[in-house]
């Protein structure tokens, strides 16, 4: 399946079915500007960690053998 391409008519075709279904919400329509500058945009630390990693199971399993 070939991905859509990303353009402000995509964002009023989803505003016209909100419209139809009586849905309350309206997505604001950027423009093919707008919309390209975000699909550029890369974080540069997107992938960093900010906390250290968690081993939940572990955790829960060492509260499960104080009970």
């Amino acid at each position: 399946m070939k991905e859509q391409e990303i353009s402000p008519r995509i964002y009023e075709e989803m505003n016209r079915e909100f419209e139809e279904e009586g849905t309350m919400v309206r997505l604001s329509v950027p423009t093919q500007e707008e919309i390209d500058k975000w699909l550029a945009w890369k974080c540069p630390d997107m992938h960093e960690r900010r906390v250290p990693p968690t081993d939940m199971v572990a955790e829960m399993w060492r509260k499960h053998g104080q009970n």
